[in-house]
């Protein structure tokens, strides 16, 4: 038995220390018993977290140097490193995270601060995940030598992946006075697509909008583009709507991160660019140059950005079965002010009186998307683009909004669309229905099955 032995450090910093080592021991061992709970073999496949939880627990159970109160805590920390969640387990494991999308870290003079985005709107979590600074830069760190990445005062903001796939942009160093500030954009094969019919439910969508990107949109093959604010919700309607997309289609997806995950999809390829350090070994056109090649039948750009845009043309204007993209643009007027300027970051000069004809030749729609005051998204206005101009088929009606202070939420069903364009969709594959040759009902209410209506 040994003797007494007097501690000249502080004992909570003792025991911390200690409980640290715990942890490092009892992580490896349960490594070397069960490797798949460390390794990315699990990538897109549902976490059974009670079970780990149970496995985790037992080992920290053998331990006679464990508290009784520390078991629970030690327990999530060993299911951190299994992960590589760390401290941030709860917002990735467990039912009442599926609904979380992205993690934010803020460092302050009170400490690093957890955000966490869930239903397209940002709740502060508390500033008790990271002790402090250096925690959040090692938590960094760590991912980035995992990616490849350099995470150091020459290379000061990057970004990186977690081992499940998820995305995590990181900013430290003297590009962050405060301390190491990051986000992580959760993978997609961890997120499910979000059903189109909830949103209905959830009153983002009216019905009109369903049937229509079901039947026309989706099953008539059109070229189309999402736009809106960052996080208004762009590549969710894009995973929702490739929901519909026949399961043997080949589809093949062209990205800067890992998010246009479709999994009812047998016959889809997802690229994604590669950068080292500050060189781009793969580049959003050389993927969008590959796409043509591989034959599919639908081509997604999940976003378009900047030089891009030129190859995404080139495959817009080819592809046989539509191409889908994303843009940062709040309206028609906006999307025509950025494409010249894309254009010249591509290397090529776009004449501001060519800028309709450029959008005529790559899209049939156009989908806008926003948040209201309180964070909700919501569908603002289907366009279609037409030999004439921009024909607004359906919009959110902002002016009923703004007057009942956001009580009403409505749309207006303007124009139907044009008999040219149902006729070439219905040549594609579309479902044509009376309602959308002619508006009966103007007004456009929340709700599933909820028919259009003059009242």
């Amino acid at each position: 038995m040994k003797g007494l032995q007097f501690i000249d450090e502080d004992w909570e910093q003792h025991r911390q220390m200690e409980k640290a080592k715990i942890v490092e021991e009892l992580a490896s061992q349960i490594h070397k018993k069960n490797p798949e709970l460390f390794s990315r073999s699990s990538l897109g496949e549902a976490m059974d977290t009670d079970a780990i939880k149970h496995l985790i627990k037992n080992a920290v159970l053998t331990r006679e140097d464990i508290l009784p109160y520390e078991v629970d805590e030690i327990t999530e920390d060993i299911l951190g490193q299994a992960t590589g969640y760390g401290p941030l387990s709860p917002f990735f494991l467990g039912e009442e995270a599926k609904e979380i999308t992205e993690v934010m870290v803020n460092p302050s003079k009170k400490g690093p601060q957890v955000f966490y985005g869930k239903h397209g709107r940002t709740h502060f979590a508390g500033n008790h995940y990271f002790k402090n600074n250096e925690e959040v830069r090692r938590f960094v760190q760590k991912h980035c030598d995992y990616s490849g990445r350099p995470f150091t005062a020459e290379s000061p903001i990057v970004d990186a992946w977690l081992p499940d796939g998820s995305r995590l942009a990181a900013i430290g160093y003297k590009a962050s006075p405060l301390g190491t500030a990051f986000t992580i954009r959760k993978s997609p094969t961890i997120r499910p697509p979000l059903p189109l019919e909830k949103m209905v439910e959830n009153a983002t969508f009216p019905q009109l909008f369903y049937d229509i990107a079901k039947d026309l949109l989706v099953l008539g093959q059109a070229n189309l583009a999402v736009c809106g604010r960052t996080d208004s919700g762009k590549t969710t309607i894009l995973r929702a709507m490739g929901l519909f997309i026949p399961e043997m289609d080949r589809v093949i997806i062209g990205e800067t991160s890992f998010e246009l995950y479709m999994p009812n999809l047998k016959n889809c390829i997802n690229m994604v660019t590669v950068k080292i350090g500050e060189k781009e070994i793969v580049r959003m056109p050389d993927i969008c140059d590959s796409m043509n090649r591989n034959n599919p039948d639908r081509g997604i750009v999940s976003e378009t950005r900047a030089g891009e845009i030129v190859a995404s043309s080139e495959i817009a204007e080819s592809t046989s079965g539509g191409f889908w993209t994303t843009f940062h643009a709040g309206g028609v007027n906006e999307l025509r002010s950025r494409f010249p300027k894309m254009f010249a970051r591509g290397g090529m000069t776009l004449p501001r009186d060519m800028v309709d004809d450029q959008i005529r030749s790559m899209f049939h729609f156009l989908i806008f998307v926003d948040k209201d005051f309180t964070g909700k998204r919501t569908f603002m206005s289907l366009v279609e683009v037409t030999d004439e101009g921009y024909n607004t088929i359906i919009r959110f009606d902002e002016e009923e909004f703004a007057r009942t202070k956001g009580k009403s939420r409505r749309w207006i069903y303007e124009n139907p669309i044009t008999a040219k364009r149902l006729a070439r969709l219905a040549f594609r594959g579309a479902t044509i229905k009376p309602v959308y040759e002619e508006v009966k009902g103007k007004y456009l209410y929340p709700g599933l099955g909820v028919e259009p209506t003059n009242a």
